[in-house]
């Protein structure tokens, strides 16, 4: 992994620009795995990054769904693990096929799924400290 970026933002609009500046660099087959606490801006940060990949419709947490996909310059598979409790709840229901396909994959709570996440994952980690401020930790990896 390359050393990791740190991002304080001020403001949800602040974590969606950091969001789309990532989003607009990310290729098909990419995974970004979000961690934070509930209401940490995971479902922001996933909005950012369908923002940069020409998605206009309204993006939800597919907390009850798991996976809502939708299309734009890439296709983007954007789940939400919350609900899962073993990996092999997730493997049963295939999530890992979506790890390995022509789209881009936003996972929230994606620790759940660490032991399954492929080489071409980019972490990103949210710590709210506030109501609006947030550090955003972004981890790449190498061959990113």
């Amino acid at each position: 992994m390359k050393p990791e970026t740190i991002i304080l933002t001020n403001s949800e609009s602040e974590t969606l620009d950091v969001a789309r500046s990532l989003g607009k660099t990310l290729s098909a087959g990419v995974v970004v795995a979000l961690t934070g606490d509930l209401g940490a801006g995971k479902t922001v940060f996933a909005q950012g990054i369908a923002e940069s990949l020409d998605i206009r419709e309204q993006i939800t947490s597919p907390t009850f769904t798991l996976i809502n996909e939708y299309r734009g310059r890439l296709l983007l598979y954007h789940m939400d693990l919350y609900r899962l409790d073993s990996t092999r709840e997730i493997e049963d229901i295939g999530i890992v096929d979506y790890l390995y396909g022509d789209g881009v994959c936003v996972i929230e709570w994606a620790e759940k799924l660490r032991e399954l996440m492929p080489s071409n994952t980019i972490a990103v980690s949210l710590r709210p400290s506030g109501k609006t401020h947030r550090e955003i930790q972004i981890e790449r990896n190498d061959r990113q």
